[in-house]
């Protein structure tokens, strides 16, 4: 219960009030690159301009700004300047002049241990390394990344390590708390599935979690700002999971299992169900079977080399700090299920060049031949592979930090003008020499060039500023609403907003989930308080609502907003009289366009259904609406993947109208698709949304 009262009260804690993406900054391609030269392990403190020299795509650049950075010492709290608000910390992010800094939590591989002892050594290194205008975030696998706020002082910070240091939970087996774990456990414990397999089961989401928060981190802080960006992973290292066929064979007909299709009935007091083995059992057999079977076929160790791209691309380094020290394990690693490149040869150590704790002491292995030293391995070949270095196989944690400080205080930044002046967004690879002999050079990779698209959006942001369309790259923003979809949260709201009749307007959704109506005290439904407030705490409007089983997600007209942005509170309190649930909406702008999402499947019948959770199966429709102009006519629509490249799907598109307001609409069936992550631009006369939603198996 300790275990489970600590990794959520850290995960509350850890996050802020969530922002709006930080805007894309387009226009001169003017690139700025750090460059890390060194020698015997440190820094070459005298190099000049003409001491460099830098390619882009092979062709030399002349460099235009030159400047050696050198921020060590410690700063005092006081001299730090600390944002007031969310839209403030965003502003100081942009800056060019401050560092960006996120200390990322692995709460599912780092055990108690590792988290005690990891909170003073931290601690001391964020207020060893943070200067007046440097800037760091906190993040857990349960947070979003459009959740994070920056911050200068270490205060607070230090405040919640102190409090709740048994953040790690790595010895767990199971997480009460959870809700997918325990179905699992439910579905598949009491012998009816081998234990290992069963932990096999858990092991291999939690990694999945993992590897897709520091995914959507990555997404998130390309968007913060063009210069580098370092994340301190705090994490005891992963296998990365391949496919077990043996989790999805039958052991009596050596064949793939099916997957069961939900059971329509009736429940023992006269109520249909779409979903039988629920009412009878507690958990839906079909879930859990889909979950095996997703868990089954993932390949961690290619979503993991994808990172690497995704990366350099972004401009982040990883630091991986491993908090449990020195570890000793015998239990050997499955080489046809862990640990293999995407092309099929297994991971060699001898090809990460690491620069981290592990170098000068430790022997190299040819192959990873147990979890532990797997972990290790790809914690290396992490920062290797995006000019960080990795704190492994070290009961000193103190003094890897302190290697990691030095790093990130003292580097040069160097500006160019790119000659390549095509608007493609292609990436671009940047290559760094030093012409003072025996010095080696850790620099940016490249970058991403704008597209026209998104140099005409920047001009619109100069412009016009808050105008609609002049936020990040559409495509990151949309996804970044992605990261992560929380299980088991028990009210979720989203907001649909876009102007009605010249003014801004918005609709809230609030969303419960079905299983709070299995308990005595949400039987009879709830009812749901809404109430909208200025930025400055000033009441607009409230209206009440009622939730009940069979219609869980409800869709409240707000009516208009202010330009400058709204507060959203929900407040959903149980006709049984238990306790109520709580849902706060920061809008920093009324005037953008927001989509609001329904669904269609065997849970709704033929009807389409608004819902806060932006998640769907195969077997399920989805409709995307925007209100839009009276009289628009011209109206478009098209699937993308995570990428931003159209599928060839048919999404049929139309408008129609509701009271005063008209809706342009989206419609797909979702069966066509695998399972990942998909776009859909809406767009209606001159108006161009992209909504972003996950489809699991």
């Amino acid at each position: 219960m300790a275990a489970a009262l600590a990794c959520s009260a850290a995960a509350a804690l850890f996050a802020q009030q969530p922002k709006q993406p930080p805007p894309f900054r387009a226009g001169t391609n003017f690139v700025h690159v750090d460059v890390y030269p060194s020698a015997n392990g440190t820094i070459v403190p005298d190099l000049t301009a003409a001491d460099f020299e830098v390619l882009e795509d092979g062709v030399p650049q002349k460099i235009q700004t030159f400047e050696h950075v050198d921020l060590g010492g410690f700063t005092p709290q006081e001299a730090k300047a600390e944002p007031t608000s969310t839209r403030e910390a965003a502003a100081m992010a942009e800056t060019a002049k401050g560092r960006i800094f996120v200390i990322f939590l692995d709460t599912y591989f780092v055990n108690l241990v590792g988290s005690h002892n990891i909170r003073r050594p931290l601690v001391d290194f964020l207020n060893r390394l943070l200067g007046p205008d440097d800037m760091f975030a906190v993040m857990t696998p349960d947070m979003s990344a459009m959740d994070l706020s920056f911050a200068r002082k270490t205060e607070t910070v230090e405040d919640n390590l102190r409090r709740f240091w048994f953040w790690g939970r790595k010895d767990e087996n199971m997480l009460p708390d959870d809700p997918t774990e325990r179905e699992l456990a439910e579905c598949y414990g009491d012998s009816r599935m081998p234990a290992t397999a069963l932990n096999e089961l858990v092991q291999r989401r939690r990694e999945k979690k993992v590897i897709d928060a520091l995914t959507d981190l990555t997404i998130h802080l390309r968007g913060v700002r063009e210069g580098r960006k370092a994340v301190i992973a705090i994490t005891g290292g992963w296998v990365l999971f391949r496919e077990n066929k043996d989790l999805n064979t039958d052991p009596a007909t050596g064949m793939p299992k099916p997957i069961p299709v939900p059971r329509t009935g009736i429940t023992t007091d006269g109520k249909i169900t779409t979903d039988t083995s629920v009412e009878n059992l507690g958990y839906s057999k079909s879930k859990c079977e889909r979950d095996r079977f997703w868990l089954s076929t993932i390949d961690d160790r290619r979503a993991l080399y994808d990172l690497f791209d995704l990366a350099n691309r972004s401009n982040v380094s990883f630091y991986p700090v491993n908090p449990m020290g020195l570890q000793a394990s015998n239990r050997p690693i499955d080489q046809d299920r862990f640990a293999e490149r995407p092309n099929g040869t297994l991971l060699d150590p001898q090809s990460v060049q690491t620069k981290g704790e592990h170098d000068a002491t430790a022997p190299r292995l040819e192959t990873p031949t147990s979890v532990v030293e797997a972990h290790a391995e790809n914690l290396r070949e992490l920062a290797a592979s995006t000019d960080g270095f990795a704190v492994v196989d070290t009961n000193d944690l103190d003094r890897g930090l302190q290697r990691i400080a030095t790093d990130l205080s003292s580097y040069y930044l160097l500006g160019y003008a790119s000659t390549n002046a095509k608007l493609d967004g292609k990436f671009r690879k940047i290559t760094v020499h030093v012409k003072r002999a025996g010095v080696d050079v850790r620099a940016r990779r490249g970058y991403r060039a704008p597209t026209e698209k998104e140099v005409e959006e920047g001009a619109m942001a100069e412009a016009s500023p808050g105008a609609p369309g002049t936020s990040s790259s559409a495509i990151q923003v949309a996804l970044e609403s992605l990261a992560p979809v929380r299980p088991g949260v028990p009210l979720r709201t989203t907001v649909a907003a876009g102007m009605v009749a010249g003014r801004p307007h918005a609709w809230l959704v609030a969303e419960l989930d079905p299983g709070l109506f299995h308990q005595p005290d949400w039987a009879g439904g709830a009812a749901a308080d809404i109430a909208v407030f200025t930025q400055d705490e000033i009441a607009l409007t409230s209206k009440r609502e009622v939730i009940t089983s069979e219609q869980r997600a409800i869709v409240v007209d707000v009516g208009e907003l202010p330009a400058d942005g709204a507060i959203v509170r929900t407040k959903v309190t149980p006709k049984g009289g238990g306790l109520p649930y709580t849902d706060t909406l920061h809008l920093d702008e009324g005037a953008s366009v927001r989509a609001l999402l329904s669904r269609r499947g065997p849970t709704t019948g033929v009807r389409y259904v608004p819902t806060a959770v932006p998640q769907f199966g195969r077997t399920e429709r989805v409709r995307i609406d925007i209100p839009v102009e009276t009289g628009t006519a011209d109206v478009s629509a098209e699937i993308l993947d995570r990428a931003g490249k159209p599928i060839n799907v048919p999404v049929h598109a139309s408008t129609r109208v509701e009271g005063n307001v008209t809706w342009a609409t989206a419609e797909l069936s979702l069966a066509p698709l695998a399972p990942g992550d998909y776009l859909v631009r809406l767009t209606a006369g001159k108006q161009s949304v992209v909504t972003a939603f996950r489809l699991t198996p």
